[in-house]
């Protein structure tokens, strides 16, 4: 019987370990700098620059900022930074090895900024001198983070791991200079946030407001150099995806459906008119397909004497992240356990994970938990 080495698949190749990029919890805050010219990010569209959710900004792509332009408005802030480089030095490499490996060393600076608190580290276990900007191996229950031999191996960590999680074909032996990421196989599946916006969901962090903050601080930079905050719509992110909530939805008579698709009958065909073009990888004799921005893995099966990721080859297994997926009570990834046990029952938030909803054909809803919240929903589609 195949079915429960399918969604077995689908959960190991879905499920991370551990959070690829686990920082103290709750994350710094990069206070507003005193008597700087940026001010403390906020949420919300304002005068501030703080980038609205309903439009997304593509973690991949060349710096809009040159390093002497970021050290200029970082000047301004009046900070003091504890690190062992100046900052316009930094700010360089940033730039430097961000389109190196296409990805935006200017937002990746701002992210530091924040993991950092203005580069101080006050309270942090991170020292300046480990040369770690970004929180990369610290957590709650470690003794230190990641330590690099010079400013420039702990930038370029940085900017690989982001590529881990923003590029569907990110390879540890592709990497554009020599891997420096010690945790860069952690991240799982490749491409599961290759937006900003996707990387406060539990994915680099699981801090409130961590997008907004990050491109509040970006914006404060642009407009520093005359330059206005550009973002893209999820449509072109991901060819054809759609921006709305989608809903999961699972009933005890063995229907299922996700968003459009509907779950027995749901081909590859059917699954990116719904969703776009996933990137899709043939894996022991099924498909699995991922829509990094919607946070959606499926896996496929096929006919037999059929090609694993032919068209008509029909969904079988689930594993949903993204916060745009709603069950029919209202649930997402990202709620906390209180709200699972007001909509779900008290025993629905015990353990590390459970079954919401079931049928005897096979049919189910599972949801996984960790540090307090919804991490994903686990679907299981039968076969008849």
């Amino acid at each position: 019987m195949r079915y429960p080495i399918l969604i077995a698949a689908a959960m190991s190749l879905a499920i991370p370990a551990g959070l690829a990029a686990q920082t103290q919890a709750p994350q710094p805050q990069a206070p507003a700098p005193p008597g700087g010219t940026a001010p403390a990010p906020s949420t919300g569209t304002t005068p501030t620059g703080t980038t609205p959710l309903t439009s997304v900004t593509p973690v991949m792509g060349q710096s809009r900022l040159t390093g002497d332009q970021i050290a200029s408005w970082f000047a301004k802030q009046k900070i003091t930074p504890a690190i062992t480089i100046p900052i316009a030095d930094l700010a360089r490499i940033f730039v430097d090895e961000g389109n190196a490996q296409n990805i935006r060393g200017d937002i990746a600076f701002a992210q530091s900024i924040l993991e950092t608190g203005w580069f101080r580290y006050e309270g942090s276990m991170v020292k300046p001198t480990d040369n770690n900007f970004s929180g990369l191996g610290a957590c709650d229950t470690c003794s230190r983070g990641n330590i690099f031999a010079t400013p420039e191996e702990g930038v370029r960590a940085q900017i690989q791991h982001l590529w881990a999680y923003a590029d569907p074909n990110a390879d540890p032996l592709k990497v554009a200079r020599p891997l420096a990421d010690k945790r860069f196989a952690m991240v799982r599946p490749y491409g599961r946030a290759p937006t900003w916006e996707a990387m406060g969901n539990g994915n680099w962090a699981t801090g409130g407001g961590y997008t907004e903050k990050i491109l509040g601080l970006y914006a404060s930079m642009l407009r520093h150099n005359g330059l206005e905050p550009q973002t893209t719509t999820l449509r072109s992110v991901a060819s054809g995806a759609p921006t709305g909530p989608l809903s999961v939805l699972v009933t005890r008579k063995g229907a299922v459906r996700m968003g459009t698709l509907a779950g027995r009958m749901g081909t590859l065909a059917a699954a990116e008119k719904a969703y776009g073009t996933g990137a899709k990888r043939a894996t022991y004799g099924n498909c699995r397909v991922t829509w990094s921005s919607l946070g959606a893995i499926m896996t496929f099966a096929p006919a037999p004497g059929s090609e694993p990721c032919g068209s008509e080859s029909r969904v079988r297994a689930a594993v949903l992240t993204g916060q745009q997926w709603l069950t029919a009570k209202g649930l997402k990834p990202g709620d906390p356990l209180s709200k699972v046990r007001r909509l779900y029952g008290k025993k629905a938030a015990k353990g590390s994970t459970s079954v919401l909803v079931s049928s005897k054909s096979g049919a189910r809803l599972t949801a996984r938990f960790g540090e307090g919240v919804v991490k994903s929903f686990l679907v299981a589609v039968p076969r008849t």
